[in-house]
């Protein structure tokens, strides 16, 4: 049953110095409804457009809000490059158990992201491979392929989002060790295969993540192809979707983000049916709906911790006074752009593990040809004068 209702305006009230010059953005959020608590998944989808609003406004928010509609108090933590001033609920959609909200919000934006130029530029991030850690969940539904399709449809949202540049290495299984994921034997708790990975694949950032469970929660009898289906008792067979992402800083192997996405949808399907994961049938079933909101809500947030990171470039290149940049128009590069150069050195910590430091030169580059995947830009004097070498960096703040 589809429900389509004016609300009241909802309320946020900030703890900030409003300022002026508010931008009003007009933004979609959507939850699934948990136990009829149509409050709590109003309250979520309200959270996700106002993400949606701050990506959108191109700033940097950090507040501490709270939201009342009536039935919920809650505090709302978000960072981002601006401030939020006002949100206010324009309309509310129910479709079966998915609440979908238009919300206005009014963001006004500061300078530390909105007029920089890390702005600008699409800062690409490399997607692994997401590793099953019950392999034998995949069983129900012949979801073997989930490893591999799962972050390329986690890259495909990511790419929608149009703040940052995804590339997928699903072939690549960063974990060792699926249970204690992330952690690592290294004692500054860096993956140093992270590094290497961000190099090979030339990006700035290295997404990954553990699929740990998928599971059904109900009873149900595999092997007996006589057994009754559920569906036909109109009992809903419900299953597990807990993904943990990873988000790390290709320079350096530090781990920047790290959340747990925890959904529960209904397998409305046979037992014994063999749709594969991301298939078109797949995406019919409501578990594979709510899969889906799922992955939005990651790219959301991958987007939101990575839009005000400074934008980093690796020299592959130096000849005379000019020098090769790792990127190029598809991040958003163009003829005349001014980056500085940045040096590469190791540092060593008490327990000799190598740590990678960048040094401020203080010489500006100006760009002078730009390819798709790669920039030439020209430095005032010859590079080998002002020892400017290869693996060094260009960065915009």
């Amino acid at each position: 049953m589809l429900l389509l209702k004016r609300l009241p305006i909802i309320a946020i009230t900030l703890l900030l110095s409003t300022a002026s010059f508010a931008k009003s953005i007009t933004a979609v959020g959507e939850a699934v409804i948990y136990n009829n608590d149509i409050a709590d998944a109003r309250y979520r989808a309200t959270q996700q457009a106002i993400k949606q609003a701050v990506l959108e406004s191109g700033s940097r928010v950090n507040i501490k809000d709270e939201l009342y509609n009536g039935e919920l108090e809650s505090n709302l933590e978000i960072r981002s490059s601006g401030y939020v001033q006002k949100a206010r609920i324009l309309s509310e959609e129910q479709n079966g158990d998915f609440l979908t909200i238009v919300a206005r919000v009014d963001v006004t934006p500061d300078s530390q992201c909105s007029t920089g130029p890390t702005s600008y530029y699409k800062k690409t991030v490399g997607v692994t491979g997401f590793e099953l850690q019950v392999p034998q969940q995949a069983r129900l539904g012949e979801l073997s392929n989930i490893s591999r399709e799962l972050p390329k449809d986690l890259a495909d949202e990511i790419n929608k989002q149009g703040y940052l540049r995804a590339l997928t290495a699903t072939n690549i299984a960063i974990y060792p060790d699926l249970i204690n994921a992330p952690s690592s034997t290294n004692y500054d708790g860096s993956l140093t295969n992270v590094t290497r990975i961000s190099e090979q694949l030339g990006v700035q950032y290295i997404v990954s993540g553990v699929i740990r469970d998928i599971g059904e929660l109900y009873l149900r009898h595999p092997d007996d192809k006589k057994a009754k289906d559920l569906l036909d008792e109109n009992i809903d067979k419900e299953r597990n979707f807990v993904v943990d992402i990873y988000i790390y800083d290709g320079f350096s192997g530090a781990l920047l983000f790290e959340h747990r996405y925890n959904e529960v949808g209904n397998w409305d399907i046979s037992d014994h049916a063999r749709i594969g994961f991301g298939s078109a049938k797949f995406w019919t079933v409501h578990y594979g709906k709510v899969v889906q909101q799922a992955l939005k809500e990651s790219a959301l947030d991958t987007s939101e911790q990575l839009r005000c990171q400074p934008f980093i470039a690796n020299i592959f290149r130096t000849e005379g006074n000019r020098i090769h940049i790792a990127a190029g128009s598809l991040a958003g590069i163009k003829q005349g752009d001014k980056f500085n150069v940045y040096r590469r050195y190791e540092v060593f910590n008490q327990l000799q593990s190598a740590q990678t430091q960048l040094n401020n030169a203080n010489i500006s580059v100006t760009i002078k040809q730009v390819q798709p995947n790669f920039s030439v830009g020209e430095l005032v004097v010859d590079s080998h004068i002002l020892n400017v070498q290869q693996q060094d960096v260009v960065i915009a703040w």
